[in-house]
């Protein structure tokens, strides 16, 4: 009877877990404290989000993250990428994993971008992987697009398009991967503080509304914060940059659901 039961958790953490997006989870410290409102942002974790903006990039970087959802076994998110400067633009490559052993989906990006005047354009294809224990596996590749545009040095401009390739796991079981479409405005008043709204919208879903902000003080530390309509989660966190290292830390609050944590880290590899 155990048996049967935790067949029945695991199939519904398919469908669970599928519509609400965790193959699409925010990653790394800076981007969750954000509240994800990442659509505008630029640099090497924009390779797992808009990766529009790693054409911002001037040297080959890499990158780890952590994160564990409420504190609960099996809630982990794990991701490691490297980006860089090519000859005709910018690269990406990032592998992500949520999960343990009875349920888990695993994603493996390659992305490019290149800037054209004021507009970054990016594009990533994804390798998605979804196992349940006793399940088996099911796969499939999905595309995502997006693009910022600097209308001006204080005003931001940035969209994405996930999984445009309206890609299936399985038509049968109408077992979908999000299709999420983001619209984001950043106001950057001064280099040391940024403001970031943003919409999100899966085409099965209701509008999300997120806003995020970023303070830098002594060009080093961080502080930030968000905010989501969904659920009415809290966001916040620090950073820490020295030489070719940084550092970020995120703690969000589920108001039902409770505490998270999320740590990363980015590396300078070589200079351009």
């Amino acid at each position: 009877m155990r048996r049967i039961l935790l067949h029945i958790i695991l199939s519904q953490l398919i469908s669970v877990y599928s519509k609400a997006q965790s193959i699409y989870a925010p990653i790394g410290g800076r981007i969750i404290a954000m509240g994800d409102a990442s659509a505008t942002l630029a640099g090497f974790w924009s390779g797992f989000h808009n990766t529009a903006g790693i054409s911002n990039l001037e040297s080959l970087s890499a990158g780890v993250a952590y994160e564990n959802r409420y504190g609960m076994e099996g809630f982990n998110f794990l991701a490691a990428g490297v980006s860089g400067p090519i000859p005709f633009g910018h690269a990406f490559i990032g592998a992500f994993r949520f999960g343990d052993h009875l349920y888990n989906e695993h994603k493996i990006s390659l992305g490019y971008a290149n800037e054209i005047g004021i507009i970054q354009l990016g594009g990533r294809i994804n390798y998605l992987q979804y196992q349940v224990q006793d399940f088996g596996t099911k796969s499939t590749y999905s595309i995502d697009f997006g693009g910022i545009t600097y209308l001006t040095p204080q005003l931001v401009v940035g969209a994405q398009a996930l999984n445009i390739s309206q890609s299936t796991l399985s038509e049968e079981d109408e077992q979908t991967v999000p299709s999420i479409l983001k619209l984001g405005i950043s106001y950057r008043p001064k280099k040391y503080f940024m403001l970031n709204l943003e919409a999100e919208k899966d085409i099965e879903k209701q509008t999300i509304l997120k806003a995020g902000a970023e303070y830098i003080f002594l060009e080093k530390f961080f502080l930030r914060s968000g905010i989501q309509s969904s659920s009415f989660q809290t966001f916040y966190g620090l950073g820490f940059k020295y030489l070719s290292l940084q550092w970020d830390y995120a703690l969000s609050n589920h108001p039902e659901l409770g505490f998270s944590h999320a740590i990363s880290m980015q590396y300078l590899l070589r200079k351009k």
